[in-house]
């Protein structure tokens, strides 16, 4: 034996390293799996001061969120939508997530016929209530 086989107990044994592969597959499927099973919520994209209510309830799967301004401005995905564009906007959102529910967040002084023609224009569409967005009541 030479001098440096003596300096290095165990060079001899070849399987003194420890296989990442497995572990790496293994991350790499759960991250491939949490980024296709997540769901991204579009963000309508303007301040709203929103009106309080004495009794809410929770929006079951409310993910396709639409805006109304106190101008009676409808906005989507931080873009503002004309009224007429609302139901190809509504289809393409539910498109993407087809068991979404539409919220839709509304201002103080939000105009309520804008609201009511917002909602009669997706109606066809909806498969639950619409959901109107508030704050609870302090």
């Amino acid at each position: 034996m030479g001098m440096r086989d003596q300096a290095r107990p165990g060079a001899d044994e070849g399987g003194s390293q420890i296989d990442l592969t497995p572990m790496l597959d293994v991350v790499f499927i759960m991250l491939i799996f949490f980024i296709v099973t997540s769901s991204f919520v579009k963000e309508p994209g303007v301040e709203l001061l929103k009106p309080q209510a004495s009794t809410m309830e929770a929006c079951e799967r409310g993910t396709i969120i639409f805006a109304v301004d106190g101008n009676g401005d409808i906005f989507y995905n931080k873009n503002k939508v004309p009224l007429d564009r609302v139901m190809r906007t509504a289809e393409a959102a539910k498109k993407e997530a087809p068991q979404a529910n539409i919220v839709v967040q509304v201002d103080r002084e939000t105009p309520a016929y804008v609201v009511e023609d917002l909602i009669d224009i997706v109606r066809p569409i909806l498969t639950a209530p619409p959901c109107i967005s508030t704050d609870e009541e302090a």
